[in-house]
C-alpha cells in the first residue's frame, strides 16, 4: 500500500484519535492500555479493506473496533485472574484513571454500571454519539440502545442520589 493509498487516513487520525483514546481509556481504566488498543484499531482500520472512508461511517467502524478490543482485553484480564499466584500491582490503574477523571463521585457510579451501560452512557454522553451511532458502534438495535442508556441513568441517579442524602444525614 503506497502513501497515496492511505492519504484519506491521516485526517481520520487526526479527527479521531483523542475521542478514541477517551473511549478506550473509559472501557479499560488503564491509560497504557488504552493507547495500545487505539494504535491497534488504527492498525486494523487502516489493513482491512472493508474500512469506510467518510467520516461518519469511519467513526462507526473505529469506535466498534475499540470496543471490540476493549473487550478482548476484560476477557483477557479476566483469563488472567484466574490464573494461581498472580502478584497483586502496587497501584490499581481504576483507581488511578477515576482520580484523573475528575468527578470522583461520578467514576464511582459509572463504575457499578455492568460493562455495556458503561460503553452505552459513555458512547452517549462523553462523546456525543446519537442512539443510532451507539447502536451501530455495539451492534445493537437502537431501541436497545435507548433501554441501555435510560436504564443506566436511573442506577446512576440513584447511586448519586442515595450518596447525597448519606452526605446530609451526617
Amino acid at each position: 500500500m503506497d502513501g497515496r493509498e492511505r492519504a484519506w487516513m491521516e485526517p481520520m487520525v487526526s479527527a479521531f484519535s483523542r475521542p478514541a483514546f477517551q473511549l478506550a481509556a473509559a472501557l479499560v481504566k488503564d491509560l497504557s492500555v488504552a493507547e495500545e488498543i487505539v494504535q491497534e484499531a488504527f492498525l486494523r482500520a487502516l489493513a482491512s479493506q472493508r474500512t469506510p472512508k467518510e467520516m461518519p461511517e469511519f467513526r462507526r467502524w473505529l469506535y466498534r473496533i475499540v470496543l471490540n478490543l476493549a473487550r478482548e482485553h476484560h476477557r483477557r484480564q479476566a483469563r488472567w485472574r484466574k490464573l494461581p499466584l498472580r502478584p497483586e500491582p502496587g497501584i490499581d490503574p481504576e483507581v488511578e484513571a477515576e482520580r484523573r477523571m475528575g468527578d470522583v463521585e461520578m467514576a464511582e457510579a459509572l463504575r457499578h454500571l455492568t460493562p455495556r451501560e458503561r460503553e452505552a452512557i459513555y458512547l452517549r454522553f462523553f462523546q456525543d454519539a446519537a442512539y443510532e451511532d451507539v447502536a451501530a458502534i455495539m451492534r445493537i438495535s437502537q431501541s436497545t440502545s435507548r433501554v441501555l442508556v435510560h436504564r443506566a441513568l436511573d442506577k446512576l441517579r440513584d447511586r448519586l442520589m442515595r450518596k447525597e442524602e448519606k452526605r446530609e444525614t451526617q
